[in-house]
């Protein structure tokens, strides 16, 4: 490769399911044009642009006997037809080239973005407007004339829907997410459908891995109401005032928070982790059912 590296490491693979029956140990490098998968006297090259669906977990069928993790990668080769490549997914580093991978592939994808669609039950009048796609371990940003971002702990809802943004019917993502006190829809169309399934499985993935995180912690009904408090009056909030509880109870809870890794300090006051944005979105998801 001629580009810069971006993510270079040994690991079992399968380049083609369908040609290859059994995993063989090479070498992954991947830049952000092309990610190559190299075994003894083989390589393969898959453009990033050719790549329509990554998935974490299971094995395809025929190959759960030789892998437990995987990292499956649906791409089309130059003449359009289709393959799937299979990366052992075990690991940290495997972690971070998944991460990479989708950023490689989202990055800088044009969209059109209607946000919000809806505030609540009620239908917004704002128009689709233009905008660059960026992700995060722990956001999807969209940047141009009207940039917002969506932290994905404050998704609660998303699915493919058909909307018309101008060009007729097309398929469009639905996202529902916590915004202050407020449920917020926003609804992105974009020109790949590729892309649009890659964003789904990204969405998916980052917010099982908060929810598995979150689930291994024992939160207590007080825990939570302090959470929704200082998310609900911002960080310089005096907890104690806004719950009507004593300093020393306030100042016990914010331990407790912080310990659980919920909250953070920073200069300017208690701030929700990811974590305790995800503790937030369910109350108000569950509030408003």
């Amino acid at each position: 490769m001629t580009e810069s590296v971006i993510a270079d490491f040994m690991t079992d693979i399968v380049p083609d399911a369908a040609t290859h029956a059994e995993p063989s140990r090479g070498r992954v490098v991947m830049s952000q044009q092309r990610l190559v998968l190299a075994t003894d006297g083989e390589k393969t090259t898959i453009p990033i642009d050719g790549i329509f669906d990554i998935q974490l977990g299971r094995a395809p069928r025929g190959l759960e006997e030789f892998f437990e993790d995987t990292v499956t990668i649906g791409y089309r080769d130059p003449e359009n037809a289709s393959h799937v490549a299979v990366v052992e997914g075990a690991g940290e580093t495997v972690d971070r080239f998944t991460k990479l991978l989708f950023k490689a592939v989202l990055n800088g994808t044009q969209v059109l973005a209607k946000h919000p669609a809806r505030r609540g039950g009620r239908v917004t009048e704002q128009s689709p407007t233009p905008a660059t796609l960026y992700v995060t371990d722990a956001a999807v940003e969209f940047r141009g004339d009207r940039s917002f971002t969506i932290a994905i702990s404050t998704v609660t809802h998303f699915e493919r829907i058909t909307r018309d943004f101008g060009k007729g019917e097309q398929p469009v993502l639905s996202v529902r997410h916590v915004d202050g006190a407020d449920q917020l829809t926003t609804e992105v169309a974009l020109d790949s459908d590729s892309a649009m399934n890659v964003l789904g499985r990204f969405l998916r993935i980052e917010y099982q891995n908060l929810k598995d995180e979150f689930e291994k912690i024992d939160v207590t009904a007080d825990e939570i109401e302090a959470l929704v408090s200082l998310y609900t009056a911002g960080p310089d909030a005096n907890l104690a005032a806004v719950m009507g509880i004593d300093a020393s109870r306030a100042q016990l809870l914010s331990n407790k928070l912080d310990e659980k890794d919920l909250v953070e300090t920073k200069p300017d006051g208690l701030h929700l982790t990811s974590l305790g944005r995800l503790a937030v979105s369910n109350r108000i998801e569950d509030v408003n059912v």
